[in-house]
């Protein structure tokens, strides 16, 4: 399982954020969320929804400028790092399986399994990459 993020601004103002789980290996499942505020609700492509609660961060209305700090700025300077390199490895994920499912059946299986190598460490770097990205997410908040 994979931690994702959803988030929206919902029709009663506030932003809602949503922490899930998806499973890479299975095809996209839906699950409903609701505004903890006003109750409106909205599809999260999810396996697993973790909590949903108002979003206070930086990019909310809500959050107060006075409590940007220097380790504030840091810390959003690392969860975009993070975030860059976790949509890397799922992009080279994505390519490499795309590539792995053209090829079944039609080459030989000693470069099957070279491309079915590929394929499974490019997953194990995204897998890898997502779960620090939502380790520094969770411990710093931002």
């Amino acid at each position: 399982m994979v931690g994702i993020v959803a988030s929206w601004r919902c029709k009663c103002g506030i932003r809602v954020k949503v922490v899930a789980e998806v499973d890479p290996s299975q095809p996209p499942a839906r699950q409903v969320a609701a505004c903890p505020n006003c109750g409106e609700s909205r599809n999260v492509q999810a396996d697993k929804i973790i909590s949903v609660t108002e979003d206070i961060s930086e990019a909310s209305p809500a959050f107060d400028s006075k409590h940007d700090s220097e380790s504030n700025v840091s810390r959003c300077n690392e969860k975009e790092r993070l975030l860059a390199a976790r949509n890397k490895a799922f992009e080279i994920y994505k390519r490499l399986s795309t590539e792995l499912a053209e090829a079944a059946g039609r080459i030989a299986h000693a470069e099957f399994e070279f491309v079915a190598n590929r394929a499974r460490n490019a997953r194990e770097a995204f897998l890898d990459t997502a779960e620090q990205f939502n380790e520094h997410t969770a411990k710093h908040g931002c």
